[in-house]
């Protein structure tokens, strides 16, 4: 009997899963394909694969004779996705809830004839999370808490110029054990429409709130990417301690942002991008917006944000000196020569060269990859329209190769925060199912910018 066999259907994203194939004729080819929709449309990806002396295929072990992914890699299929025509050109896969992926996985032979299907499940979020929307003293995110009384160590994930609530990352940390507060800042419910209406002093209020519960520590962590990015090293600057007072403990702690993850971000604000700060937009340097240019209708900022480096001053630039020694860097900077966003490498370089000179520890990871650096098995997105410059953005990146970093930096950035902040309680593990059916119901095709 020709059939799919995987050790495990039930998993979370980052964990890998052992596919196989069994029962098919020795020598002959046969064709894998992976589909995932969404409500914002569809990714697949296939593979070419022949079957052994035995009438055996091990998809960690058999290197494709064509489709999406080129070498052997068990996870090949999830590495390679690709959008389907049901989904916007330019459009975003928003995972806010961090609802499963549900992989629906077809098998074929060489007449198109096929033999077996099964569906895969993974998780954004473990199952044993609990999920809270937040709205408290006037900010907006979502909060992740494991099971137990902790004590915690906590994260808070930060966006770029999207706008709006991004969960998905906040989920997966959470899901490693930490407590994770997902903060929207503008184009959410009451926020402020547009990004230079943002006060820096709105992040303060997460901060304050998420290390005043009763189940966290004094050791928090803060991950941006993008702008957010920017946003994460600005706001190392301003607020290296918070004091709060916990009834139970009858005494005031001192506690600081210990551990910053800042991806890809530009090395500095400008006129282009900026907050406010008590009531008033911040001093930047002037951004040359002459040096912005298309690529069939994509815009290209890039080359402006590398402009900005000579014109960075004492009062225009990020006061590096004003963080705490023990605050601990991580920057994860994407070598894609295609990123047409921002010129990663430079800006990160400078920041780097920055925090050595200050005596701050950090660490630069260089990848081969996209302005946008997920969790494993995010499908990637070259070109992702943003409702802030209101046009198409070139974030680059080969597919594959960038979701291989992804695997990569992922692994990375959790034992980061693992040594910076403490590792957190182990998650105790689910009742996985042994066989998924698929969504309950049907997905709508609601695919849209």
């Amino acid at each position: 009997m020709k059939h799919l066999k995987i050790d495990r259907a039930d998993t979370l994203q980052p964990e890998h899963v052992h596919i196989t194939a069994s029962g098919l004729e020795p020598g002959r080819a046969y064709r894998f394909d992976m589909k995932l929709r969404h409500n914002y449309g569809s990714h697949a990806s296939y593979c070419i694969l022949k079957a052994d002396k035995d009438g055996n295929i091990d998809m960690r072990t058999e290197k494709p004779l064509r489709g999406t992914y080129f070498e052997a890699d068990g996870m090949g299929l999830f590495l390679s996705m690709t959008p389907c025509e049901d989904f916007a050109y330019g459009g975003y896969l928003r995972c806010t809830p961090p609802i499963p992926f549900f992989y629906l996985l077809r098998l074929s032979d060489e007449t198109g004839n096929q033999l077996d299907e099964m569906y895969i499940k993974k998780h954004w979020m473990h199952p044993l999370l609990t999920r809270t929307e937040i709205e408290h003293d006037g900010f907006c995110g979502t909060l992740f808490k494991p099971p137990g009384d902790g004590p915690f160590p906590c994260v808070m994930d930060i966006s770029g110029t999207g706008g709006g609530l991004h969960e998905h990352k906040g989920a997966m940390l959470a899901s490693e054990g930490f407590v994770v507060i997902c903060v929207a800042f503008f184009q959410f419910k009451d926020l402020p429409y547009k990004l230079e209406d943002v006060e820096v002093e709105y992040f303060l209020k997460p901060i304050e709130f998420v290390l005043g519960l009763p189940y966290t520590t004094n050791m928090l962590g803060i991950q941006g990417v993008s702008f957010g990015a920017t946003i994460v090293d600005l706001l190392a600057t301003r607020y290296p301690q918070v004091t709060r007072n916990k009834d139970y403990q009858k005494q005031v702690l001192k506690l600081q942002i210990k551990a910053v993850v800042s991806i890809n971000g530009p090395h500095a604000q400008s006129s282009y991008v900026m907050l406010k700060e008590h009531g008033k937009s911040m001093i930047v340097p002037e951004l040359d917006d002459s040096k912005l240019f298309f690529v069939n209708t994509i815009l290209a900022t890039a080359p402006c944000f590398k402009t900005l480096t000579p014109l960075l001053t004492e009062e225009n630039s990020i006061p590096w000196h004003w963080i705490p020694k023990e605050t601990a860097f991580r920057l994860i900077v994407s070598g894609s020569v295609d990123d047409l966003c921002a010129p990663s490498i430079h800006a990160n370089l400078h920041i780097q060269k920055k925090l050595q000179e200050t005596g701050h520890y950090v660490e630069l990871e260089l990848v081969n990859g996209g302005h946008i650096m997920e969790p494993p098995y995010f499908p990637h997105h070259d070109i992702v329209y943003a409702k802030f410059q209101g046009f198409y953005c070139g974030y680059g990146g080969e597919i594959t190769q960038h979701a291989k970093s992804q695997e990569r930096t992922w692994a990375n950035t959790i034992n980061f925060f693992k040594r910076k902040l403490g590792s957190p309680p182990p998650m105790p593990d689910w009742v996985r199912l042994q066989k998924v059916d698929g969504p309950l119901k049907q997905i709508e095709n609601r695919s849209r910018l």
